[in-house]
């Protein structure tokens, strides 16, 4: 074979290659290359020109075919490849009912069926036309798999380098072989790794138009690629018309994206918004949302901003640095928000950390920045520092080693831990602030009463020593010592520069009791009744002095007389076992009933040293199942008693509080009868990890889908529960009607007025490929809706929703 017509068969099969490319990536190769032919053929067919395929390759790579016969024509220089034609060339494959190469039109055809593959990337059509000295080829009902998409088309003409014509194209991301929706364009331009252009394009579903585009581009890059976003067209009652998210997206590399977004509303202004993310992995990592708004209400303009953000750095050695951001102008800016957080919100808050291993514990520097957005005052912490000492045995101050020492030593359970907290705080009300009133100026009213800008700083140290052991092998016994002391700036007299301390003692011990009862033969096998009692003393001597400092950001000291109390308290459990039957093993239920009851003793008091008694008991029963379902309650009720008013028959509860829930939830089983199948017409040309589908995979008979139901009351009485202060009821139920279609629903119900204080619904609808959402929200005087339809393959790329809102 000459020589230039090697090199016209081969720059057919590298151009068929290519054609895979059509919507998609793949291997380009250089045409034009020499490389060993070899050929698989029955003898007598090929016998006369074997010879003339044996050529000595300038190499990089080897062209591999077979047919069930090869034939050659001298005279018109045409090579034909009949029945179950195969090349392959490196990692690209063409197989094709037959195949015609004319070498002295340099032009080549495949008939019927052509299959063309490089890696995992499929082009399947029917007849494929191409010219090598243009570099321009033609494929009839051309089809191609995309990553999460299906492309189609009548006619596929690659009239460029990476580009490519296509009559009558189609794109779905449906993988049944008769799709429910596709996009079709009359004209459709490809850009090989970059974009989809169509003009016009049809949004069909079930065969029947539904939108209509006259001009429409989808990028087709992988990975993040820059470019506009869908905006989102609609109205309302507040804004009117409006555009909302006329977007541009940007990457950079694989560190970081931002988007730039605006709104436009009829009535209401404008709003640019812009979003950036960060990330370097095991370093640092961050985000940053600014919004800029103009907003019209009425005759009045405003002109508002916000900015959030927050950053983490890894500095090594365990060291790290976070900041986060959060400020706003005018909580107008947050007015119609769909966050219940911020629409919500009273304060908000900026602050920055410094976290560094010292010894065995981390030493804290950071500030903190918290705008009161009702009263339009600031609080600040700048700078505050912390370090905390955990318990340590003492003995390792003297023995340099923190191993305990061998033996039993009366001295081993001695402990200490140390605490220091320096801390710089601001609280401003100044209107017009200026720097000087954010760092350090305290500054009065106009009348001397009261501060405008208050300032305070001071360091405390706190120092613990404790002794723990038990005795008698029961008996728990804990002593305690602690010693504070506080410098300040400044105290109530005015003095400068001024230090305090005081200190206290404590003293505890409980211990633990154990009753077991059991029964033979019954459901209920064993009770195990578990009793801590405890009682601790402390103690505190008289500070008068201490009353001159002030207490700022955890900096103070105890003032006023001195205080010994005693604590008391009892903690009871019990525990169920239950007999094994047939169907079930032995089960335990631990936290069956728990009752805690605790009270204090003041004995600086002349009469009446007891405080109130406090009670908690929760109820946890096992949760009980059937085959349809299953049912859980929970229940917890709080009161207190008054000891000099109580009595046997009387228990005269106050300050009571009981809530308790009901959850039911269950399985619900649809049979899919009519089981849909699946595209699986690029599978046999797949690795068997990318098939679209395992291999023993099967339609499933039945789905199961679970649902859910939960009812919560909690109610406050001060003296009778049956006669409650506040009576709330709050429900949830989520349930799949079908396997297609769900509903969620929740609500707050001030059932004792009758007053529903909120409710949402929230209803979902699979629609194969699609799914559509409807929500609506309401609380109070505040009323939203969202109506969202999306596919599920490309959430982000193909979604049309609307809403609307309203504050009365």
């Amino acid at each position: 074979m000459p020589k230039s017509h090697q090199r016209l068969f081969q720059s057919f099969v590298l151009t068929a290659v290519l054609l895979l490319a059509v919507l998609t990536s793949g291997h380009s190769q250089q045409s034009g290359v020499s490389a060993m032919v070899s050929g698989t053929t029955e003898p007598d067919s090929i016998k006369g020109i074997s010879d003339s395929l044996k050529i000595q390759p300038e190499k990089l790579d080897s062209l591999f075919y077979q047919a069930d016969s090869i034939a050659y024509d001298y005279k018109t220089e045409q090579i034909y490849l009949y029945g179950n034609t195969n090349l392959k060339y490196g990692t690209a494959t063409l197989v094709a009912d037959s195949l015609q190469i004319d070498l002295k039109r340099e032009r080549a055809f495949s008939m019927g069926r052509t299959i063309m593959q490089d890696g995992d990337q499929i082009l399947i059509g029917r007849q494929v036309y191409y010219d090598v000295n243009s570099q321009t080829g033609m494929m009839f009902a051309g089809a191609s798999r995309l990553e999460k998409g299906y492309y189609y088309g009548e006619e596929i003409r690659r009239i460029k380098e990476d580009i490519y014509d296509v009559d009558g194209g189609r794109f779905t991301t449906c993988d049944d072989p008769e799709p429910d929706f596709w996009f079709w364009s009359k004209e459709m331009r490809l850009f090989r790794n970059d974009k989809i252009i169509g003009r016009p394009v049809v949004f069909y579903v079930n065969h029947f138009p539904i939108m209509y585009f006259p001009y429409f581009t989808f990028s087709i890059k992988r990975g993040r690629q820059a470019g506009f976003l869908i905006p989102e067209p609609g109205y309302n009652t507040v804004d009117g018309k409006f555009v909302r998210n006329i977007a541009y997206y940007y990457p950079y590399k694989e560190a970081a994206d931002a988007t730039l977004s605006l709104d436009l509303m009829e009535r209401t202004g404008w709003r640019l918004n812009l979003d950036g993310r960060y990330l370097d992995r095991y370093t640092y990592n961050g985000n940053v949302n600014t919004s800029f708004q103009k907003r019209i209400s009425g005759s009045t303009i405003n002109y508002d901003y916000a900015l959030q953000g927050n950053h983490h750095h890894e500095l090594g050695e365990k060291s790290t640095f976070d900041a986060n951001i959060d400020y706003v102008s005018n909580k107008r800016i947050w007015q119609g928000s769909n966050d219940i957080d911020q629409d919500l919100a009273q304060r908000v808050t900026s602050s920055m950390s410094y976290r560094r291993p010292v010894l065995s514990s981390y030493l804290n520097i950071g500030s903190t920045y918290t705008q009161d957005l009702t009263n339009n005052t600031v609080s600040l912490n700048l700078p505050s520092g912390s370090y905390s000492l955990p318990s340590r045995p003492v003995y390792e101050l003297f023995t340099g080693n923190s191993d305990r020492p061998v033996g039993t030593h009366w001295w081993t359970n001695f402990n200490y831990n140390y605490y220091v907290r320096l801390d710089h705080t601001g609280d401003v009300r100044a209107k017009h602030r200026t720097l000087g009133d954010l760092i350090w100026d305290n500054t009065m009213d106009s009348t001397g009463t009261y501060y405008l800008n208050q300032h305070h700083l001071g360091i405390k140290h706190t120092v613990g020593l404790s002794y723990t052991y038990k005795l008698l092998g029961w008996l728990n016994l804990s002593q305690g010592f602690s010693y504070n002391e506080a410098w300040m700036d400044r105290d109530r007299n005015d003095n400068k520069w001024v230090g305090g301390r005081d200190y206290s003692a404590s003293t505890s011990a409980n211990f633990t009791l154990y009753g077991l009862r059991q029964f033979n033969n019954y459901y209920v096998s064993a009770i195990r009744h578990i009793v801590r009692p405890s009682v601790g003393f402390n103690y505190r001597p008289a500070f008068p002095d201490n009353d001159r400092f002030y207490y700022f950001g955890g900096i103070g000291l105890n003032y006023g007389k001195r205080s010994r109390t005693i604590g008391l308290g009892l903690d009871q459990l019990w525990q169920v076992k239950l007999a094994p039957t047939k169907d079930q093993k032995e089960r335990k239920l631990n936290d069956l009933l728990s009752w805690n009851t605790s009270t204090g003793l003041d004995l600086e008091k002349e009469e009446k040293q007891f405080s109130d008694i406090r009670h908690t008991l929760t109820f946890h029963p096992a949760q009980y199942n059937s085959d349809s379902f299953k049912l859980s309650y929970n229940t917890t009720y709080n009161f207190s008693q008054n000891p000099y008013k109580v009595h046997l028959l009387d228990w005269k509860p106050q300050g009571q509080y009981f809530s308790h829930s009901v959850t039911i939830n269950g399985d619900a089983q649809y049979v899919d009868y009519f089981p849909r199948k699946k595209n699986d017409s690029f599978n046999a040309y797949l690795p068997q990890q990318d098939s679209l589908r395992p291999p023993d995979w099967q339609e499933p008979a039945a789905n199961v889908q679970n649902w859910t139901v939960t009812f919560t009351q909690d109610l406050n009485a001060q003296h009778n529960i049956l006669k409650p202060l506040n009576n709330n009821l709050r429900t949830s139920a989520s349930v799949k009607l079908t396997t297609n279609w769900a509903v969620d629903y929740s609500n707050y119900l001030n059932y004792k007025t009758g007053k529903l204080l909120s409710q949402s619904y929230f209803i979902s609808r699979n629609l194969h490929c699609w799914k559509l959402t409807i929500s609506y929200t309401r609380r109070n005087d505040y009323w939203d809706y969202r109506i969202v339809f999306f596919n599920t393959a490309l959430p982000d790329a193909l979604k049309f929703q609307t809403h609307d809102n309203k504050k009365y």
